[in-house]
């Protein structure tokens, strides 16, 4: 059986671990905004030094939205200034579920 977790941005902000204990979990985590590479980074080095023979690491793919027009960067610019959180979407999963996730510019493909 397969388990998706989704979480907020807001909620992963104040419990940086919460992903982790979802992902040893054997769960996939779906984030509803795109992490910052400070973040991004951060889970990677927490992944590395938790590797053990029961965990293998992680696989890790964000989506950003593809705007068109300078006026829908604009907007999309000010949402995120006044939520603080990056428009977009993150998708972490174990490396002993998920194989890859491959990247386009409008989708993410799970390979499990």
């Amino acid at each position: 059986m397969i388990k998706i977790k989704f979480l907020t941005y807001e909620s992963v902000k104040q419990d940086s671990k919460r992903v982790f204990r979802a992902l040893q979990a054997d769960s996939i985590v779906l984030i509803d905004a795109k992490l910052t590479p400070g973040e991004e980074a951060d889970l990677i080095k927490d992944t590395m030094e938790r590797l053990d023979e029961k965990f293998s690491g992680i696989e890790l793919s964000s989506l950003d939205p593809v705007d068109a027009t300078g006026l829908a960067r604009l907007r999309g610019a000010l949402a995120e200034a006044l939520t603080g959180k990056k428009r977009g979407f993150t998708i972490i999963g174990p490396a002993s579920l998920v194989r890859k996730i491959k990247k386009n510019p409008q989708e993410l493909l799970v390979y499990m």
